[in-house]
């Protein structure tokens, strides 16, 4: 594809991404599929603008703002261009407008402000052009973190790290690191999981054998380490009450060595539809998908399980906030208003899924969220209503747990991006005390 040609598809999925869809990944994985002529290269270059955009979309908007350019989806890219990939203006009018799938060329009066755009003194941008979130949010996130949002905030400018876990029921961390190498592909292991490895560039490793043969499963490392708190083992039933994808049930069933039983809930069988095969693929045999009834009741396997489950794995719906580097047009379509719609869900899913919990027993509540509102405040609410249970502090099951590094000496895991490079994740481990 040609420069202009590569223009115009951002502009294209910048379109689609803010006036049609909403997510950026099923955007870009449909604009492609209806449009195979375009190379590997070009589908690379393509998509890294558009989430470089996205991530950065404070930044060019006050940009525009100083040379008197609307904040177009032409616009951004264009001002991105300039500013990100350091391409003159005179180039961007010369090299970047020609040819059949070319954007219409600029007018002087666009062509001028483009010129402008190497004169402005970035360092006089304001910080809340810096910090690429919509206002409401920083000053949400500045009451809960303090000094540390700069170092938050900023971790969100970065492409998060293409990580994975080990499947041990299929394999071992050395062995995997051993064949990584082989391959010529670079790789680190965690910071606390000891069963991951991230990627030293990014690259898809869906194609790879240790992929297909299921050794390895796509997952963050903070993901992994809320799994492993959880603690489950051998001979256990376990309930994925929000199991979506899949992810945290695979995840607790490498615990597990396929003796016990995990019920795989969720509301949505669409949600589910890719489980079965990645449970085969892991070599998972002791799994259970259920639906849950949307209108509240129960079924026959709900009414099996009763209050016998030794854990109970609630990854609750949110704002997704944790993850906005892998999906950063998301920060800008939450409004206060989905943020309290988020909040009243978690509060009636954590209800519901205690009850299936047993004496003794673990409620294990996560979400992908930096909102405290989402995290503690909703763990403690619930603890106010619910006096059987109580909180089992993170530090103390840390070693129990085979994490790595210094235990984090608060009673629920909260990580943030800019701690050692995973999503931002919260966990809180209760128990059943009756």
């Amino acid at each position: 594809m040609t420069p202009s040609a590569r223009l115009s598809a951002v502009v294209e999925l910048l379109i689609i991404n803010f006036e049609v869809n909403g997510r950026a990944e099923q955007a870009v994985s449909t604009y492609f599929k209806n449009r195979r002529f375009a190379g590997s290269k070009d589908r690379r270059w393509i998509t890294e603008q558009l989430y470089l955009i996205l991530r950065r979309l404070g930044e060019l908007d006050w940009i525009a703002e100083q040379v008197d350019l609307e904040p177009t989806a032409r616009t951004r890219t264009c001002l991105s261009l300039l500013v990100f990939n350091e391409i003159s203006a005179s180039d961007l009018a010369e090299k970047y407008f020609e040819g059949s799938h070319a954007q219409t060329p600029p007018e002087p009066a666009e062509l001028d402000a483009f010129a402008k755009v190497s004169d402005l003194d970035l360092a006089q941008m304001p910080d809340t052009a810096v910090a690429n979130f919509p206002l409401w949010i920083i000053e949400k996130l500045g009451g809960q973190y303090g000094d540390k949002l700069s170092d938050i905030l900023q971790s969100y400018r970065n492409r998060a790290p293409a990580s994975f876990r080990v499947n041990l029921l299929k394999s071992d961390v050395d062995t995997v690191m051993k064949k990584l190498d082989e391959a010529g592909i670079g790789a680190g292991v965690m910071h606390c999981s000891p069963y991951g490895f991230s990627l030293d560039t990014h690259q898809n490793l869906t194609g790879n054998t240790l992929y297909r043969e299921g050794a390895i499963e796509v997952q963050d490392e903070a993901a992994q380490v809320s799994a492993l708190l959880a603690g489950a083992k051998p001979g256990m039933q376990v309930i994925d009450y929000c199991a979506g994808g899949g992810g945290k049930t695979l995840a607790l069933g490498a615990g597990m060595e396929n003796s016990g039983q995990i019920y795989a809930l969720d509301i949505d069988a669409r949600r589910m539809k890719d489980m079965a095969e990645r449970c085969k693929r892991a070599g998972l045999h002791n799994v259970q998908q259920q639906v849950i009834p949307e209108d509240g009741q129960t079924n026959d396997a709900l009414e099996k399980i009763g209050d016998g489950a030794d854990i109970v794995f609630v990854d609750a719906p949110c704002s997704g906030s944790g993850t906005w580097r892998r999906q950063p047009e998301q920060k800008w379509f939450l409004t206060e208003e989905k943020l309290a719609g988020y909040i009243s869900l978690q509060a009636e899913i954590i209800e519901k899924a205690a009850k299936f919990v047993k004496p003794g027993g673990r409620l294990v509540y996560a979400t992908c969220s930096l909102f405290a509102d989402e995290n503690a405040k909703q763990v403690e609410a619930f603890l106010t209503k619910n006096t059987e249970y109580k909180v089992i502090p993170v530090d103390t099951l840390w070693a129990e747990a085979g994490l790595l590094g210094e235990p984090i000496s608060t009673p629920y895991l909260q990580i943030t991006p800019d701690s050692f490079g995973a999503d931002g994740f919260f966990t809180a481990v209760l128990q059943r005390q009756k």
